[in-house]
């Protein structure tokens, strides 16, 4: 959460200074800490649905804010592993309108110590197995091949997984 904040502010020539408080909480005290009015805000980069703010926006009025703008732009420009994301209406009581946002995708990372056959076999049957992969975790929704493969990536791809994209034509040699 820090580090995002702090490149964003970068981009926007600030630092957390701006703030009277800018405290690193646990994601366990956001709310509490929200809803105690010891803080304004929390800053949290997250697949959603998320506990913490459900828990936010349950427990005392709160709204989730739009986060966009020339200085996003510029973030996803200079980092590609960030991403645009919307926050869907009325997943968040008290929240009904779609909120812009960014993040990062959620990544599968392996050692270049692990055999390429072991991480194609676990590529592929992620892949095959999508829609039961997707129900694990609501955040996983909305996965798509094309959205799992596009953008930036926060690693060089193993060589295991690029042989399975590869063989899908989802990227070229």
């Amino acid at each position: 959460q820090r580090a995002t904040l702090e490149q964003l502010l970068d981009l926007k020539n600030q630092t957390t200074s701006i703030y009277s408080l800018a405290a690193d909480l646990r994601p366990a005290e956001m709310a509490s800490a929200l809803c105690d009015n010891r803080i304004d805000a929390m800053i949290y980069v997250v697949g959603h649905p998320n506990g913490a703010i459900q828990e936010a926006s349950s427990t005392c009025p709160s709204r989730l804010v739009n986060v966009r703008g020339e200085a996003v732009d510029q973030l996803l420009a200079a980092f590609p592993y960030y991403t645009r994301a919307t926050i869907p209406g009325s997943e968040y009581r008290g929240n009904p309108d779609p909120v812009e946002t960014f993040g990062v995708a959620a990544t599968f990372v392996a050692s270049t110590a692990v055999d390429e056959e072991v991480v194609y076999q676990l590529v592929r049957s992620v892949f095959r197995r999508l829609e039961d992969f997707k129900r694990l975790h609501p955040a996983l929704g909305s996965l798509t091949p094309e959205s799992m493969i596009s953008g930036g990536l926060s690693a060089p791809l193993h060589p295991g997984a690029e042989r399975y994209y590869l063989e899908q034509g989802w990227i070229a040699e």
